[in-house]
């Protein structure tokens, strides 16, 4: 019997994107990932670009401090969907956002701000900015994904904030604060919300 790998990352800032879901539905509501196969992907968090994992989290002052400053040197911005495509070398199959300055740069400020956290632990050092549709996928699944993609033309959604998400006892990746773009606002907290 070959366990599921431990979980390694518990705190993330993301680009929360739960216009997708009725897209990504299909496929992230029957998806599981390797660490936990008994939950689907859909029920743990919902469709979002990783901007870094792991992160300090929402009870670290400093850290929140900085990811305000941050957020405020950026406006919202919207994002394009209009390819997928296979991680080489995994079972992840991902919607592709099309080129945007915005968002480039957004991660790009992001990750000078926290050096203390390389991108999932330095395997990525130059993450990829994507959607995952599919912990479990394959050929087929980006074939079916991609199909979907063509009936329905580019995907829109729009980034108009950063979201603290942290995983809880019960594997599901909770909203703990949104940070708005170009906003000096305080955060709104909802530790208990859960994304579905």
């Amino acid at each position: 019997m070959t366990l599921p790998e431990p979980a390694r990352f518990t705190t993330g800032l993301l680009l929360a994107l739960p216009e997708l879901a009725e897209f990504t539905s299909p496929w992230r509501s029957t998806s599981y990932a390797p660490d936990h196969p008994a939950l689907p992907i859909e029920r743990r968090f919902p469709p979002h670009i990783t901007l870094l994992t792991p992160w300090a989290g929402p009870d670290d002052e400093r850290a929140m401090a900085l990811l305000r400053r941050v957020a405020s040197s950026h406006v919202p911005f919207d994002l394009e969907f209009a390819s997928a495509d296979l991680f080489e070398g995994s079972a992840v199959v991902w919607l592709r956002p099309t080129t945007n300055p915005a968002l480039d740069a957004l991660l790009r400020d992001v990750l000078q701000a926290f050096p203390e956290y390389p991108p999932y632990e330095g395997l990525h050092p130059d993450p990829t900015m994507h959607v995952t549709v599919s912990a479990d996928g394959d050929e087929a699944v980006l074939a079916q994904v991609r199909s979907a993609l063509a009936e329905t033309g580019p995907l829109q959604a729009h980034a108009s904030r950063i979201a603290v998400f942290a995983r809880g006892d019960d594997e599901i990746w909770a909203h703990a604060a949104s940070i708005p773009l170009g906003d000096q606002a305080q955060p709104s907290s909802s530790v208990a919300a859960t994304s579905r």
